[in-house]
């Protein structure tokens, strides 16, 4: 059985791999997933363990090897990343493309629910926040992050036109700028959820259209949405008051919140601006927030929470989602539930992508004290037959459930192929 590796910095991110695991192993490759995370992005991990149906290895287990004795040692078939921005993996996909290894760029998300503009930012960056961000992370980068990425452009031959990508790509970081990834960060093909994304992979990571293959949205099945319940919402009208908010974690990327108590703060506030409405706010909170104590703090201010196996069910009977520009804020508009784009108090001026824009549900909420309003109006307007084409066009390919069977396909057929040059 042939190899083929998956590289991500930490362990957080097994998921993506582990519903490949079996689609691949039916075609005759086994996936293992080499992780950073003792390079201080997950510390405390086995040299090597296994979650759910996933082999993990820490760069531990090869003890001390760089990253390209390592790809020379395994010979992998092909490698897959989930994302390329990070420098390390950047540094492992220049060895890759240097030894000739295929390549496969899977979005682990929407990309178009957020409104990335090149040469700015897609949010507002909190400089505290982001300050204390870089200083937290300066030793692994120093030590590291850095030093390897230097020794992959040594060892690869790499132009000098790819020193002057690294050096601007330190300062884009500490900026919080959004700019197309470098070639560094270029795979032989890649994956999207949705048609909406493959403009954006082809612009922002150089990859040809026909390299791009759409495979579904895994969160239409993920979260428990059947396909049953698409547009549910347009015909059924909820039986409660919530209004669930959804977050994408800002706080954790140096973005809008100065701290997670900033964010806890703003959803209070949220709540009890609602709650005078006659609205209830209930929160459906990004799993990076499992570190950060956000839901004991909303908990105890009686802020009410929504957890992953009941998101669907609490949707279906809400009045309307509050959201922040994410990938599950999909899951509401997919549903036909009101779509409320947060753009009030710390997130003024928040700007979305078009993939929540372009829903005729969704509506700007400058000001929380219009949200009653403003649901009432959406719920009256004539928007279903509109709704009901973007449903359509958004849900991806269907059904949701076989998106690790066509990924396993677009990755052997990458495999299949000669690498780029």
């Amino acid at each position: 059985m042939k190899t083929v590796l998956g590289f991500d910095s930490w362990t957080q991110g097994s998921v993506y791999f582990d519903r490949l695991v079996p689609e691949l192993e039916q075609r005759g490759y086994r996936l293992i997933l080499i992780h950073l995370g003792s390079w201080g992005h997950d510390p405390g991990r086995p040299a090597e363990e296994r979650i759910g149906q996933l082999t993990l290895r820490d760069i531990g287990f090869y003890g001390g090897k760089g990253f390209r004795d390592i790809l020379e040692l395994e010979r992998p078939a092909g490698v897959i990343y989930f994302s390329t921005r990070s420098l390390a993996h950047q540094a492992f996909n220049l060895y890759c493309r240097f030894l000739g290894i295929p390549t496969v760029h899977l979005y682990h998300g929407l990309a178009t629910v957020q409104a990335f503009q090149s040469g700015g930012s897609a949010f507002r960056v909190n400089w505290l926040n982001q300050l204390t961000l870089v200083s937290t992370r300066l030793g692994k980068n120093l030590f590291k992050i850095w030093p390897t990425y230097l020794r992959a452009l040594v060892d690869t031959r790499a132009r000098p036109s790819a020193w002057l990508d690294f050096l601007q790509q330190l300062s884009n970081k500490i900026q919080g700028k959004i700019t197309p990834a470098p070639l560094a960060a270029t795979t032989d093909a890649g994956c999207v959820y949705t048609a909406a994304d493959v403009e954006h992979m082809q612009r922002n990571y150089h990859i040809p259209d026909d390299y791009i293959s759409v495979v579904g949205n895994p969160d239409v099945s993920g979260f428990g949405l059947s396909e049953g319940n698409l547009a549910h919402c347009l015909d059924n009208e909820g039986g409660t008051n919530e209004v669930l908010y959804i977050d994408t974690a800002f706080n954790e990327s140096g973005m809008v919140f100065s701290d997670a108590d900033a964010f806890a703060q703003h959803l209070v506030q949220s709540a009890e601006a609602l709650s005078r409405q006659g609205l209830k706010l209930v929160a459906k909170l990004h799993p990076a927030h499992g570190r950060t104590g956000v839901a004991d703090t909303l908990r105890s201010q009686g802020v009410a929470i929504c957890s992953g196996s009941e998101f669907v069910e609490r949707l279906m009977q809400a009045k309307a989602a509050l959201v922040e520009p994410s990938t599950a804020a999909l899951i509401p508009a997919l549903l036909g539930l009101p779509l409320l784009l947060a753009e009030y108090g710390p997130l003024t001026g928040q700007a979305y992508g078009e993939a929540l824009t372009g829903y005729p549900r969704a509506c700007s909420l400058t000001n929380i004290a219009d949200a009653s309003r403003i649901i009432d109006e959406v719920r009256s307007s004539d928007r279903l037959d509109a709704s009901r084409v973007w449903i359509d066009q958004n849900s991806g390919p269907l059904p949701a459930s076989r998106m690790s069977e066509r990924a396993a396909e677009a990755i052997i057929a990458t495999l299949n192929r000669k690498a780029l040059p």
